[in-house]
């Protein structure tokens, strides 16, 4: 018994080795006239020896983005809709009944990808999108659209 729970250890020890996991990090902001707005990237790479290919790796990423949207302006109330897209998604908030959406209220969307693939040892596959990417988001509320540059913020 006391074999086996060595030879499972040293099993163990041996796969672990075998892989490497990288995780990414990554904000873009900006603001307009009566919004402020941070998209944050997550990401996370899993490199694997492939068991085909010979000096390549099979990979495994995830990748996640999380808007957050806040208004910055001086208006009493924000309407009965507030409504925004951009590159990884859209959403609306509705109000149907009852008092205006609050000037106060910060407005999130998040939105992920997974996948696998295989690429050549020495390729650095990162899932987050260029530091030179610019974002745009639109937003509506009030009978009124207002757009917002986000440029990379760090990390």
């Amino acid at each position: 018994m006391k074999r086996l729970t060595i030879l499972f250890v040293f099993i163990l020890s041996i796969l672990s080795g075998c892989t490497t996991t990288k995780d990414y990090y990554q904000t873009y902001t900006g603001t307009s006239e009566h919004w402020s707005a941070e998209l944050i990237q997550k990401g996370k790479v899993e490199y694997r020896d492939h068991e085909k290919f010979e000096n390549h790796y099979e990979m495994k990423y995830e990748r996640k983005h999380t808007l957050k949207l806040k208004y910055i302006g001086n208006e009493p109330d924000l309407g009965r809709t507030v409504e925004y897209s951009y590159d990884y998604g859209s959403s609306v908030r509705e109000v149907l009944e009852g008092e205006p959406i609050d000037v106060n209220e910060v407005f999130t969307s998040s939105s992920s990808s997974e996948g696998t693939s295989h690429i050549p040892k020495g390729s650095d596959y990162r899932p987050l999108d260029n530091q030179d990417t610019t974002f745009e988001i639109t937003v509506k509320w009030n009978g009124k659209e207002e757009k917002i540059k986000l440029k990379y913020g760090g990390r």
